[in-house]
Order: structure tokens, then sequence, then C-alpha cells
């Protein structure tokens, strides 16, 4: 994939040519005259054989890496001005100019059934309700339709804008239950959201069965963990219906995806399963503008790539969708602050303002309220005006 690579600062941005495979001389030419946009363009792509004489002529600082080409640009205008003068060559133009645009989109629309959720500005906050014994935070806490619909109603309150009702874990080590256990959990208490809330409802499910019956039940969103790969049926039931999808990466499954997990380049590979997972949802059918894509933290990811994510969330602006990002409460805290999962609250607000500042659409948290004030300040401090 053509895409633009984030660095938040000069040095930052020689980290990561290094990291791609850039000899050191070649790095600090590319940093002392490095532009806005920093592109990598794959080596095995056409495009990267046509452009570094181009590149040369117009003096476009590049280098070469291990797998890729690297040059930088100052705006989206400046490749349309080099790109005029050399019409004959459109076809190693126009696919860095789509990169480029896909990667300074930030303002979506999400279709939702017979809705839809404007995703720009503040972000929104999706409100994680697990009506099951064995989640990895709050297992066991609301496994009644009573005290379930209860804190549904209270995350609506105070903020949420979705509730993700799930009723099988997903922790590391867990075991999938059959797909009636599911349904006798979280059908009861999504007909009872739908009818005493505003909120989108979400239901956190790989079974297309449960998900048929959920949307029945007045669900919206379908958030499913395999990104529409365990289950050959689900995208037809989420093209059918109408509904909006999260399609989120994760390397295994919940039982084994935490024994070991390795990446040779993160993000290109991160980035590659969910641009494949996007095409397979579109085409069965499913608007693109009804995705929504989650780089899946702590689903097969060791402490080093969830931290990954946080520094470099934009690189998801590559695939042109909005970004949910789900952190709360989840181990890599636990490994920095040595808290147990029901007291990582302060942990989680740190890493939900990174993802804010890093461009994330939705968080998916347990603590709503607090997480609403936490957003407030992160996305205050995005949109200031310099002075």
């Amino acid at each position: 994939m053509i895409r633009v690579l984030h660095f938040p600062d000069p040095e930052g941005a020689r980290h990561r040519i290094l990291f791609l495979g850039a000899a050191e001389g070649d790095a600090n030419r590319l940093v002392s005259d490095l532009r806005a946009f920093l592109v990598s363009v794959p080596l095995g792509d056409e495009v990267s054989q046509i452009l570094p004489p181009l590149l040369r002529e117009r003096g476009v600082p590049h280098a070469r890496g291990r797998d890729v080409l690297l040059f930088s640009v100052s705006s989206k205008e400046q490749w349309d001005r080099i790109s005029k003068d050399d019409p004959a060559s459109s076809n190693a133009f126009a696919p860095v100019r789509e990169a480029i645009d896909r990667y300074q989109t930030r303002e979506h629309t999400l279709r939702i059934r017979d809705r839809s959720l404007p995703l720009s500005g503040t972000p929104r906050i999706m409100g994680i309700l697990n009506v099951t014994p064995d989640s990895f935070s709050d297992g066991g806490k609301f496994i009644s339709v009573d005290h379930a619909v209860e804190q549904g109603e209270t995350m609506a309150r105070e903020g949420a804008d979705i509730i993700d009702v799930g009723g099988e874990s997903t922790r590391p080590g867990s075991v999938a239950v059959p797909a009636e256990v599911e349904l006798a959990r979280v059908i009861p208490v999504l007909r009872e959201l739908a009818e005493r809330t505003d909120a989108i409802l979400s239901i956190d499910t790989t079974k297309a069965h449960v998900a048929r019956q959920a949307i029945a039940a007045g669900a919206h969103i379908v958030n499913d963990t395999s990104a529409l790969a365990d289950d050959p049926e689900m995208a037809d039931v989420v093209r059918d219906a109408g509904c909006a999808v999260v399609l989120m990466h994760r390397r295994g499954i919940p039982e084994t995806m935490q024994q070991e997990p390795s990446y040779v380049s993160l993000f290109e590979e991160i980035l590659a399963a969910l641009s494949g997972r996007m095409e397979a949802a579109e085409a069965a059918g499913i608007p693109g503008d009804r995705i929504m894509i989650d780089p899946g933290v702590g689903f097969g990811k060791r402490l080093s790539d969830n931290l990954a994510l946080h520094r470099h969330l934009s690189d998801l602006r590559n695939l042109g969708k909005p970004i949910l990002f789900g952190p709360s409460r989840k181990s890599f805290i636990g490994k920095l602050t040595g808290r147990e999962p029901g007291d990582r609250i302060s942990g989680s607000l740190a890493s939900v303002a990174i993802a804010v500042l890093g461009g994330a659409h939705v968080l998916r948290v347990h603590d709503v309220k607090d997480t609403k004030e936490a957003i407030c300040v992160a996305a205050a401090v995005m949109r200031g005006t310099e002075c």
C-alpha cells in the first residue's frame, strides 16, 4: 500500500526511515530536507520504478529502504504541480495523490441503518457493556438483565453515543461460547435498551446468527473482532440489515492470540490486513461509509506493539475510514502501572487522550463519564488556535 507515514518531529521521522531499512546517510539527507508528508511506496509497486528519476528531476528528497521507496512533499498542491509538469506520468502520480487524500481526510459520516453519525470534531464514545461472567475487567458485574440495562442507561446519560453489548468474552485465553448462550445474554438487554435510550446500539459478536437476532432486537452496529472472517455469513447479515460494521485487526483467536505474537513491520501488516478485510466487506456489498476500523489494541499484540499503536495511530488514516480505538483497562496498562483491571482508569484516560491527539474518531471504554472529560480536554488542545 502507498501510504503517508506519521512522524511527530524530524528525529521521529529519522527513526521510522531507518527502521524501514534506509541507509543512515540516505536517512540523514532525507530528514535534512524533510517536508510535511513522508510517503512510502512498496518497491514491488510499478509506481516505485517510475518515480525516482521524476523525483530527482524535481528536487524531491527521497531514499530507498529495505522494501520501500521513501520521499517527502510539502503538500498535496505541490504534488499536483509536479504531476501537471509531466502528464505522461500520471499513472505514477495519481496513486500518491490518492494516498495523500486518504491521509488528510479526518471527517467522516458513518451511516447506520436509518441513522447517521457524524464523526468530526470531538470524538464519540462507545460504552462497553459486557453481559458475561468472565470478561477480563467487569465479568459478572452486569450479568442480570436489570443491572445491565441500568448500566446501559447510565452510560447513555453520561455521554455514550454508542453502547456496545457483548455476550462472549474475548479476553486473552478465553474460549468461545455457543450462540444460544450468547443470545440468551444479549437479546433481552438490547431489547430493553432499544426501548429506553436513544443511544446507538452495537452488538459485539463474531457470529452471524447472533448478529441477525441482535439487529432484530435493536442493534445498529456489528462490532466484529474477526473483521467478518470467522463466520462466512456475517457480511451478508450486515449488508442486508444496512448496519454499520467495525472491522478489527486481530492476530489469531482469543484463546491463543497472546501466545508469542510477533510482527516484522507492525503497521505494514495491520494496514494490509485491514485493507484486505475492507475489500472483502465492500465486495460483499457493504458500502464504504458503513465501515469503521479498529487496530485491535491487545488482540495479538505485544506491549511494544500497543505503545506503537498510540504513537502512530494517525497511520491508520491511510485506510480512509473512521478509527475506533479501545484501550480501556487493558493488560498493557497493567504492565506499565502494576494495577489490576478495575483500577486502571488513570492509565486508560492517558491512553484515550493520546488517541484523541492521534486522530481517533470513537473511543471504546468502560468509564464513560471520566472519559468524556478527558476527551473534552484533549480535543480542545488539538483544535486550539495559535497565540
